[in-house]
């Protein structure tokens, strides 16, 4: 239950954060994936889920913090756009990772 309500809520708050949000089919069928995981394979393929959108995260985190490296040398407010974008994938990536462990155990448990 728990798992759940983090994901609703990572779900808002993303579809909230411009540039940040997901697909609106990606997002229904997440959320419907959500609704209706009861069995061990149900929560493990969210957890692949998660952990696919947690290395998408962490990719787009690695791109920011090249960018920015290239501004740095300018020390501009595009260096520290770029990495305040890195750190928040960095920490989108790190809620992925914990919905994806919930999701692990929730599978283990069933």
């Amino acid at each position: 239950m728990m798992t759940r309500i983090a994901a609703a809520l990572l779900l808002g708050a993303l579809a909230l954060s411009p540039g940040l949000s997901l697909a609106a089919d990606d997002s229904s069928s997440l959320e419907t994936a959500i609704q209706t995981a009861k069995t061990p394979a149900q929560h493990a393929a969210l957890a692949q889920e998660y952990q696919a959108k947690a290395a998408e995260a962490r990719a787009k985190a690695a791109s920011h913090q090249r960018m920015g490296g290239k501004y740095r040398p300018n020390k501009n407010s595009a260096a520290n756009h770029c990495e305040n974008i890195s750190k928040k994938y960095a920490g989108i990536a790190d809620d992925y990772d914990a919905l994806a462990r919930g999701e692990e155990d929730a599978a283990k448990a069933k």
